[in-house]
């Protein structure tokens, strides 16, 4: 009955074709109206789920005191307390200030110092830009103070004073990328002699978005040249060049086309799409059209025809367990874009299929010649003497193979022990990148720059809501990764001490008052405390982003929290820190779901389709042993958990699987003829086994161009799916006929 309809369908993509290709050329031109919408959005912050409070606190912190829009230049290299060095400083503050976006600036030629005098509270600034000291005597002393202020010390200052921090707030709402841009570009001829580095997270943002740009038109065209490159040599006809590669590039321009429709952006995962699709798609149209040329060679009378009755329902169920594959990064993602990259590969998947069991039959009827035999036959291709050789290989040597697979097998286990995880948003640029250098000198020479917050809600005029502020500070003290936070109420006791009475919280409100009074208009106080008085915030910064770090600051901030809030002030805490947690949380989750689900639904589809529950059981062997050769490969070669590779499990079971249905199609399709079981898998291992073997190539090759991308998680993604895909290729044509030989061999 199957067969039947499949017969049925061909007929009617063949005897339609013209509406078919003029339909999809129709769908083409519309979507590819909509790219010229397509915007990058690199902002990895801006998909924290909103339903996250820790996350919905962070935004409005980074909205309301500018604590996550911090551009931050870095001056390296050249003394500190130097007249000129001090008028660089002071000719890079001007320049960021006058940069439109910026907000305000902080240096040391405008950070603000509390200092006593004759009169009381002198509020002035700790270097006069107007009037830079020339006295080495008066640079002397000035080192010496600043140095002696945790205010300067580790914050804009080094504790060699070889290197300092100027700082710009970016404005809410205007293009934090464009506006370092332009700070670059002001900056990058100035006469100084030093380094300059650049940090904080709208740089971080700036570089995610060149890179985004440079995957896009670099490695997806080069991704599409390399596959040609193999199926060329695999099919050496242009049929089987052209078809597959046309394919895929029109369902990247619907998939790009509807994302831009439909008014998402590219991020740095939905960016690697037309390489998925790429190396992803072209299998199917790979199949059909090897199907359609094995099935010339015997009979040229109505090859297409059978051809695509065959192949039809063997695409459709290896493409719906791809996407099933993709579908599975829904369950468990904390991060929106994750689940955008897996709702939008499905949807790519999916008209990649579409197009393959109609538009590329409708162009093979188009163009269909008959075959005539060659006058001088051309000599078999690597692509056809690897799967003969195999064939020998199972059938007589099948002691080596099963000793080969099950060291393998064992090595990967060992290694699988040796996985670890890693969420440094800067761990996903190389070496080299400005983010990584910025990053360095960050940590080696300052306080770091990964933000963590202490939100307290409650009248900060209120000498109860300040000594909670002071505690909450203590507390901070206590860990070494968290050398330096910053509060409202550090302001009010320096002021508190400069008026000769301790550096204390005073008692009555009346002086908190007054002392207030002195702190308004200062640029600070912006930072520190809402405008209505009704909330601060205490900021901070980690040094260490090691997962043991992050865990303790969640559980022990979290209840720190809870048991000192009261009537007067409610505490809560956010941050990057705690941001990464539930990012590693999620990676460890998704990796659980995704794999159980993709599983499950890979197992129920590929019964279904072989009508065989045990057939089913037996298709995924190849995927699990290629599981085990994954999260091996992960731990032996140090490559880690992160944002990107642990995605690769469920790929692997998506995209892999469609070898083993493809193989187990074609050995049912022999022992239908008649076949004995030998001969059905020698069939099955000749004709599919060609197929497999170029896409194996084709889809390894592809994923492997993502190397060259500048972010690291991207080129360990490709560097593991180009390593599974071999692997479950190689599983499919050797581990499935021992398997069939040694199960129903005696039949």
């Amino acid at each position: 009955m199957r067969n039947g309809f499949m017969e049925k369908y061909a007929g009617w993509v063949i005897r339609f074709r013209y509406w078919v290709i003029v339909s999809v050329l129709m769908i083409t031109v519309l979507m590819a109206y909509f790219l010229k919408d397509l915007e990058v959005n690199a902002d990895v912050m801006s998909y924290l789920p909103d339903d996250d409070p820790a996350a919905a606190l962070f935004n409005r912190i980074g909205d309301t005191y500018g604590g996550n829009e911090m551009v931050i230049v870095g001056l390296e290299g050249q003394y500190v307390f130097d007249p000129g060095t001090l008028d660089i400083i002071r000719q890079v503050t001007d320049s960021i200030r006058s940069t439109p976006g910026i907000g305000y600036v902080t240096s040391l030629t405008n950070v603000l110092d509390i200092k006593g005098s004759d009169w009381g509270i002198e509020m002035g600034r700790l270097i006069d830009e107007y009037d830079i000291p020339q006295d080495p005597v008066v640079l002397d002393s000035l080192k010496r103070y600043t140095l002696s202020k945790d205010m300067y010390r580790g914050n804009l200052v080094s504790e060699d004073a070889m290197a300092t921090l100027v700082i710009g707030k970016i404005l809410t709402g205007v293009n934090r990328a464009g506006v370092v841009e332009m700070i670059m570009e002001k900056l990058q001829g100035f006469p100084f002699e030093g380094n300059i580095h650049y940090g904080g997270m709208p740089v971080t943002l700036l570089e995610l978005s060149r890179t985004i740009l440079h995957d896009i038109r670099f490695i997806a065209p080069l991704t599409f040249i390399i596959i040609s490159l193999v199926l060329l040599a695999g099919f050496r006809n242009a049929r089987g060049l052209i078809l597959p590669m046309l394919t895929v590039l029109i369902a990247v321009v619907w998939t790009m086309g509807l994302i831009a429709m439909l008014g998402y952006q590219i991020t740095m995962m939905t960016n690697i799409i037309p390489v998925i699709l790429l190396a992803v798609g072209s299998a199917y149209a790979i199949h059909v059209v090897n199907a359609a040329m094995a099935e010339q060679s015997v009979n040229p009378e109505g090859a297409l025809k059978r051809g695509v009755t065959y192949i039809v329902a063997p695409v459709i169920l290896a493409s719906i367990t791809t996407m099933f594959g993709f579908l599975s990064f829904i369950a468990g993602s904390y991060l929106m874009m994750i689940r955008e990259f897996g709702v939008f590969s499905a949807i790519g998947i999916l008209f990649a299929l579409l197009l393959t069991i109609s538009f590329v039959p409708a162009l093979l009827a188009v163009f269909e010649k008959p075959l005539k035999a060659p006058k001088h036959p051309k000599p078999p291709t690597l692509f056809d003497k690897i799967p003969a050789k195999l064939s020998m290989m199972v059938f007589d040597h099948r002691g080596k193979l099963l000793t080969i697979w099950l060291a393998i097998v064992m090595i990967s286990v060992w290694g699988m022990t040796r996985i670890e995880r890693r969420v440094d948003i800067i761990d996903y640029f190389r070496d080299d990148s400005m983010v990584k250098k910025g990053e360095e000198l960050l940590k080696e020479k300052f306080n770091g720059s990964t933000p963590l917050y202490l939100h307290i809600q409650g009248n900060v005029q209120d000498p109860e809501v300040l000594r909670a502020m002071e505690d909450a500070q203590n507390f901070m003290q206590q860990f070494p990764y968290i050398p330096y936070s910053q509060s409202v109420a550090d302001l009010i006791k320096q002021m508190n001490d400069v008026m000769g009475e301790g550096e204390i919280i005073p008692d009555e409100p009346y002086k908190i008052a007054q002392l207030w009074f002195l702190l308004d208009g200062q640029e600070i106080m912006e930072q520190l405390v809402s405008p209505g008085l009704e909330e601060g915030v205490i900021q901070a910064y980690v040094t260490s982003k090691e997962l043991d770090v992050l865990r303790e600051i969640e559980t022990s901030f979290t209840e720190y929290a809870q048991n000192n809030s009261n009537e007067k002030h409610k505490l809560a805490f956010t941050g990057i820190p705690l941001m990464l947690k539930r990012l590693d949380d999620s990676i460890i989750s998704s990796q659980t779901y995704s794999l159980i689900i993709a599983m499950i639904l890979v197992m129920v589809m590929t019964s279904l389709l072989l009508r065989s529950a045990n057939r089913g059981l037996v298709a995924i062997i190849p995927i699990g042993v290629t599981l085990i050769v994954l999260f091996g490969t992960m731990g032996i070669t140090g490559v880690p958990l992160d944002i990107a590779t642990v995605l690769s499990g469920s790929v692997t079971i998506g995209i892999g699987i469609d070898y083993s249905i493809h193989f187990i199609s074609r050995f049912g399709e022999g022992e239908n003829e008649g076949l004995g079981v030998k001969e059905s898998l020698e069939k099955a291992i000749r004709v599919s086994g060609k197929a497999i073997f170029i896409n194996m190539i084709a889809v390894s090759a592809g994923f492997a161009m993502l190397v060259f991308s500048n972010l690291v998680p991207l080129q360990r993604f490709g560097f593991l799916i180009a390593i599974t895909m071999l692997t479950s290729g190689m599983a499919t044509l050797t581990i499935l006929p021992m398997v069939f030989w040694r199960k129903e061999g005696n039949k």
